[in-house]
């Protein structure tokens, strides 16, 4: 299986217009197997929420029933704790975590956040973030 990890910074894209929505909406076309860390679930409600636009919550809850999620596992809380370069915030460690567990069955990692597309690239992850 070669699947692609979508982050939130991507997610967000999906259920919020943003300047690159469309090209990231039609690279993820190219990757029926989607997968992210079950934090994504949270990140991506609180958003919505917060947004506070019900349209906004439902789209957003659809755009994760197209993603195949991850528990998050002692094995990927300990990697989310080692050093990364750059240094990254607690979130962003548990999803660089979470597709380095992966990383054999991953094609590519979908973010936008400009310190984890780093550490993505840093392990080899192919960051990906259409314009």
């Amino acid at each position: 299986m070669s699947a692609a990890y979508v982050d939130t910074s991507a997610l967000v894209k999906l259920f919020k217009a943003e300047r690159e929505t469309e090209a990231f909406r039609t690279a993820l076309a190219d990757w029926p197997v989607q997968v992210a860390s079950e934090l994504i679930r949270v990140e991506a409600i609180c958003t919505a929420r917060r947004l506070g636009d019900q349209d906004i919550l439902q789209r957003a809850s659809e755009a994760l029933e197209r993603i195949n999620l991850i528990p998050i596992s002692p094995e990927i809380i300990e990697l989310a704790t080692d050093a990364q370069t750059p240094p990254l915030r607690a979130m962003d460690a548990i999803h660089l975590a979470t597709a380095l567990t992966m990383r054999e069955d991953l094609g590519a990692i979908f973010v936008y956040d400009n310190d984890l597309h780093a550490a993505a690239g840093a392990h080899h992850l192919n960051p990906l973030a259409p314009q």
